[in-house]
């Protein structure tokens, strides 16, 4: 089928034909007109009568989920009178983006997500950029950390508005800046570890630098300043400076401070709320406090509102409650639920589905009206960007239908990616084995940990004894390899994870099997183990291979040397594991130390003897027991 996309403006014309090639359709002077018509009405609406197709919708991304709805009814049905209408729920809708855990995304990628947020009705992307964008007047700002130019901002904002996507910085200016405040240079700086002096002038000065050199490149007048989760403000040089001050004051002189240099700079500020929650909680903690909890704070700006983010709760009345409590705060309030990219190396889809349905529920209740779904990469970036895509689009169901219906999510992720709803299941399989909480309400992400312990003192040993996992494993990878090439780029993401099921086949359990073998001083077993021990280094370094294609697809090529050196390692150790063990069968050495500690569960779940496997999210705290970092 042919379209004539004559009677669109050159906005709209440009992505609706990327649209169209993207799909299989051509266009010209002989196909069917595509006319879009505004409305005050946030509604994608289709009416095709076979001569003509006419699209409407308040903000450009409706029509271009108009389009999409129409694409999917003609697949369906072929040529025929279609009258299809969906409604927005919430009156600003969007996704945020990590650039700042070493991956730094690519202008490609980052394009590509924008086509996906306006074919999916989406009208915001939030770019979090730690200290990954340029402050001319310091160098040292973003260094070897891929950071964004002016130039390359400026060129994402101009391609979002063509495709009628708001980009919005979202940026720092309290705490998480441990990647800059590492240089000699910015000490003066430093309260703690990653937060900024408060109250400090040179503070003020740089604070003022980062918001004017973020926001300009901009068309948008809205920002993202962060200040969540800064548990140390004034416990450090802040307190040697001037002793103990009560926390709530320094943290809402430094909003003041930061709201100043905004409304200096025409922007309407954002900022995480949770700072104003842990303050007040005994435990420090963000979800903690009782519904009658009194905040006895100053009134907030009109310019501020405030982000409460909760990606956690798995039952809907946790957010009744919090978002209670955030309007006697404020009655400007933004709801940022998550997608779960960041449970280790493979994502989360079940506990961003519970996660995300629970919380939009209770935004539609409570009359929340603005919303966008964060997409982090913590501890490095180990999960591909693309894997955003699943939770992106259930995402955009919700904001559309308060129920999204199975068929109708298949249809939009077959149509945008080339994978299905059960094809995605796949990949959250590889952190939901038997042994997890339903939904993985922990986040147990066995993945990560078995993929990098360590084949000779492997912390998680005594966690995954009798699990059976290696058989999960290779289950798995027989599935994905059933899975035909679709023609798609989500094609290497799946087979980079059929190669991560092969390898966690052979190596989940190889530690617990060697020990048993040492002990009942079984030779014969060790050489067979030892050979596995071979083939798994080169299955790594295989797989290594392909993570690092897909990170030089997605991202800058800063960051990835972390990568790099943690899936060496994976390989590095494993063959030293293979020449400790022909040391010992070759009578060279007459023990293997590190065999005969005994193993112990790395964490156990006192309240449920059911939930066996575990979480543990930094790198560091799985490859070894050793000091690897700091002093």
């Amino acid at each position: 089928m042919k379209f004539n996309t004559a009677l669109l403006d050159q906005n709209k014309r440009k992505m609706t034909e990327i649209f169209l090639k993207s799909q299989g359709y051509a266009w010209g002077e002989d196909g069917i007109p595509i006319e879009a018509v505004h409305t005050k009405e946030a509604v994608a609406k289709v009416e095709y009568d076979g001569k003509r197709a006419r699209l409407s919708g308040k903000k450009d991304v409706h029509y271009y989920r108009a389009l999409h709805l129409l694409l999917q009814e003609i697949e369906d049905g072929g040529d025929r009178e279609i009258v299809k209408e969906e409604r927005c729920g919430f009156s600003e809708t969007g996704l945020l983006l990590d650039c700042s855990r070493n991956g730094v995304i690519a202008g490609d990628m980052l394009q590509e997500i924008i086509r996906l947020c306006a074919a999916c009705g989406l009208d915001q992307v939030y770019l979090y950029m730690e200290d990954v964008y340029e402050i001319p007047e310091d160098p040292y700002f973003g260094a070897y950390r891929g950071r964004y130019t002016k130039e390359e901002l400026r060129e994402l904002d101009e391609y979002a508005g063509q495709a009628g996507v708001e980009l919005i910085p979202a940026i720092q200016t309290l705490a998480h800046l441990r990647t800059y405040l590492r240089w000699p240079k910015a000490r003066g700086l430093q309260d703690t570890g990653d937060i900024l002096l408060a109250g400090a002038q040179e503070t003020e000065d740089f604070v003022r630098l980062m918001i004017r050199n973020a926001s300009r490149p901009f068309s948008s007048r809205k920002i993202h300043v962060g200040m969540d989760e800064a548990d140390l403000l004034g416990l450090g040089k802040y307190l040697k400076i001037h002793g103990y001050k009560e926390r709530y004051s320094i943290m809402t002189e430094h909003l003041k401070m930061v709201n100043r240099i905004c409304q200096e700079e025409g922007l309407e500020l954002m900022m995480w709320s949770d700072m104003f929650f842990r303050l007040k909680s005994p435990t420090g903690d963000y979800y903690d406090l009782p519904e009658e909890t009194e905040f006895d704070l100053p009134e907030l700006s009109e310019n501020v509102t405030l982000v409460y983010w909760d990606y956690y709760h798995h039952a809907g009345t946790a957010y009744d409650k919090n978002i209670r409590l955030h309007k006697k705060l404020t009655d400007r309030i933004r709801f940022a639920p998550g997608g779960w990219t960041w449970n280790g190396i493979s994502p989360n889809y079940r506990k961003a589905e519970k996660t995300l349905k629970e919380g939009m529920d209770s935004c539609r209740k409570q009359g929340i009206d603005k919303v966008f779904c964060t997409f982090w990469f913590d501890n490095g970036t180990e999960t591909p960007v693309r894997t955003l895509f699943y939770s992106a689009i259930y995402f955009a169901q919700l904001c559309y239908r308060s129920q999204p219906e199975p068929e109708q999510l298949d249809k939009w992720l077959y149509q945008l990616t080339g994978y299905g709803k059960r094809e995605y299941e796949l990949l959250d399989a590889l952190d939901s084995p038997s042994g997890v909480l339903a939904d993985n309400e922990n986040a147990d992400n066995p993945s990560k940990y078995l993929l990098y312990q360590d084949a000779l003192v492997g912390l998680f040993d005594g966690q995954v004894e009798g699990t059976g996992l290696d058989r999960h494993y290779a289950g798995l990878k027989e599935k994905l390899e059933k899975l035909a090439p679709r023609g798609s780029a989500m094609d290497r993401i799946f087979i980079y994870y059929k190669n991560l099921a092969g390898l966690l086949a052979d190596k989940s359990m190889l530690g617990v099997e060697l020990r048993k073998a040492y002990r009942e001083n079984c030779r014969e077993e060790l050489e067979r183990l030892k050979n596995r021990a071979s083939s798994c280094a080169a299955k790594a370094r295989s797989l290594r291979e392909a993570r690092r294609e897909i990170w030089f697809q997605e991202c800058s090529p800063f960051g990835y040397e972390v990568l790099d050196i943690r899936f060496g390692g994976i390989q590095t150790r494993l063959e030293s594991a293979v020449q400790r063990l022909e040391d010992y069968l070759a009578g060279r050495v007459e023990r293997i130390r590190e065999l005969e500690e005994d193993m112990l569960p790395y964490h156990v779940d006192d309240k449920n003897r059911e939930h066996i496997l575990c979480q543990a999210n930094l790198w560091e705290n799985i490859v070894s027991a050793g000091n690897i970092a700091g002093v």
